[in-house]
């Protein structure tokens, strides 16, 4: 499942690119966890190249998610299951220090804009159903509960700390560990407070508390690869050489095993500005495209397709409500054309009633 990874140094990993002694050039990025990014040019063909130094101390996220092992080094060395429509565009990681580097082709044209100044979000629908056929692929894919790479394990990010990463009580944290990321999220959360119905807000604040009834609610439904945070500003529409693949998938940091309903409430409420139609008719699509993937199979990976739909409204919402309390307070339209109140009118009705219903 995974090709042989030895933990290469530096030096190594840059001299099998043509790379040793090229300057690294400072390489602007929207990232959020703090891992920090420079870009390299080969000097015998021009080709552009970014490296990626990622360690626990410098990368809030890992922390956060018990990243220890630096899951993404690792991931860069991993051999998808059976035939897929992603690619991982990775040429491979290697010791930095105390931590890792990640080298990459720069795909900063093919990757899709995400939330950026001056860019058009909203996504073609075709373009919508390419990424959505390649995630349902890559899903129903036959993923092994242990996948070991040079001995090793590949480290799980942990469902529970995923689905609380953004949440209020985790914001306090970040917040007393002096990231400027903690004063941002407890913002959203208190326009969430403001601006979201009684039962939501409720609902949201057990949940960040103990998400006990959720994890076991998720417990229930069969469990996949995902890559964990499908923003789509880490998607690459990918063509040339590797146009065989649908889309090239970046930033591992996150890849867990659990329901698609952990992947899809995120891919739904984290890219709303970019998405040309609501979250019913993204699942609706999702779930064509896996059933179509699966050779009518689908039910393998998808198990109760109501009960995904409910529990993907709930996580997303315990993710992302802290942003659509900013966005319905700006009075934002989003991609789809509903005005960011309303949109968080429907994600606080959904996730209450399957509350009701799951939990």
């Amino acid at each position: 499942m995974l090709r042989s990874s030895d933990r290469l140094s530096l030096d190594a990993l840059l001299g099998a690119n043509g790379l040793v002694g090229v300057p690294e050039e400072p390489f602007p990025n929207d990232g959020w966890s703090g891992a920090a990014l420079t870009l390299l040019r080969r000097p015998r063909d021009g080709a552009r190249f970014v490296l990626k130094r990622t360690s626990l101390q410098r990368d809030w996220i890992a922390r956060a998610t018990n990243d220890h092992d630096l899951r993404e080094s690792l991931v860069a060395s991993l051999e998808m299951p059976g035939p897929q429509p992603v690619v991982l565009p990775y040429l491979g990681a290697a010791r930095d220090g105390d931590g890792a580097a990640i080298l990459m082709p720069d795909l900063s044209a093919e990757l899709i804009a995400w939330e950026r100044p001056g860019a058009d979000p909203v996504l073609e629908p075709t373009t919508l159903d390419r990424v959505l056929e390649a995630v349902a692929g890559f899903h129903v894919a036959p993923w092994p509960a242990t996948i070991a790479v040079a001995g090793e394990r590949l480290p799980w990010c942990p469902v529970r700390e995923r689905i609380l990463l953004l949440s209020r009580p985790a914001a306090e944290r970040y917040r007393r560990d002096g990231r400027a990321i903690g004063d941002r999220f407890l913002a959203g959360w208190d326009a969430f407070d403001r601006t979201a119905p009684p039962a939501a807000r409720s609902l949201i604040a057990s949940l960040s508390t103990d998400p006990t009834p959720l994890l076991a609610a998720l417990g229930r439904l069969p469990a996949t690869g995902l890559h964990g945070d499908l923003k789509l500003s880490n998607v690459a529409l990918l063509d040339g050489a590797l146009a065989g693949a649908r889309v090239g998938l970046i930033d591992w940091q996150m890849v867990c095993r659990a329901p698609v309903a952990v992947e899809l409430g995120w891919l739904c409420v984290s890219n709303s500005a970019a998405l040309p139609f609501g979250p019913e008719e993204v699942l609706g699509r999702y779930r064509g495209a896996a059933e179509t993937a699966a050779h009518g199979a689908a039910e393998a990976t998808l198990g109760d397709w109501p009960t995904q739909q409910r529990l993907a409204t709930i996580v997303g919402l315990l993710l992302r409500g802290w942003r659509k309390g900013l966005d319905a307070e700006a009075g934002v339209t989003l991609g789809s054309g509903v005005s960011a109140i309303d949109d968080l009118r429907w994600w606080s009705d959904e996730a209450v009633d399957a509350a009701h219903r799951q939990l």
